[in-house]
């Protein structure tokens, strides 16, 4: 393992802004940082399989009034977010270490007021479909955490999770309120969604790949 990895899996632990599920706790969602009265009255945003936070810095840098969340399971990923976040001030950023197939636990039922999936794996194979961010399970604790009228963001450069997703989002009973083929080109998304480019999102560009974009909710 290359040593600046473990330099950051050994800092991440030590950093304010960053919340671990324990191994083996019962976790209580209304106990976490989120859900302070610091975070009182202020709309909040999950991205979800965040990687270094590239969206969640992005949006909180131009939305100070919102709190923003990023989860990934992946803590050396996490460790340069958050030590970002530090870095330009950001008070209005945390981040959570977790699988996110348990985010039900940490999160309490309607206190969300949208999700961002920034290019989650679109598991192509029939046996993986239940690890897909967009299946249906996933939309259910979507739907557990979101506020009525929330909203869930989608950003892939997969033509199939795209499809897919369209497909399960209607099955499921939601509805979908926007979406683009290619966000670069035709703007469309919320203001600033075309304009915060991961790095994993230049790696897609520069290989001719084209980003898409979908919106929907799951609350009415």
């Amino acid at each position: 393992m290359p040593k600046n990895k473990l330099k950051k899996y050994a800092r991440v632990r030590q950093l304010p802004n960053v919340t671990f599920a324990g191994f083996g706790v019962s976790p209580s969602p209304g106990s976490y940082p989120w859900d302070t009265e610091r975070f009182a009255g202020m709309d909040k945003v999950l991205e979800l399989g965040c990687g270094k936070g590239e969206h969640v810095l992005a949006f909180a840098a131009v939305n100070a009034g919102r709190l923003y969340v990023g989860v990934d399971c992946k803590s050396h990923r996490i460790c340069v977010g958050a030590e970002k976040a530090i870095q330009d001030s950001l008070g209005n950023v945390l981040f959570l270490h977790a699988r996110i197939e348990h985010i039900r636990d940490f999160i309490t039922s309607r206190s969300i007021n949208e999700i961002w999936l920034t290019f989650p794996d679109p598991y192509p194979k029939t046996q993986t479909i239940k690890f897909r961010l967009t299946a249906a399970p996933f939309l259910e604790a979507y739907a557990h955490l979101l506020v009525p009228g929330g909203i869930v963001h989608l950003k892939t450069d997969s033509d199939f999770l795209f499809d897919y997703t369209r497909v399960s989002v209607k099955r499921w009973g939601g509805q979908i309120t926007n979406e683009a083929d290619n966000i670069h080109a035709d703007g469309s998304g919320p203001q600033g969604a075309s304009d915060v480019v991961s790095a994993y999102e230049s790696n897609a560009r520069s290989r001719g790949e084209t980003i898409k974009y979908m919106a929907f909710r799951l609350n009415r």
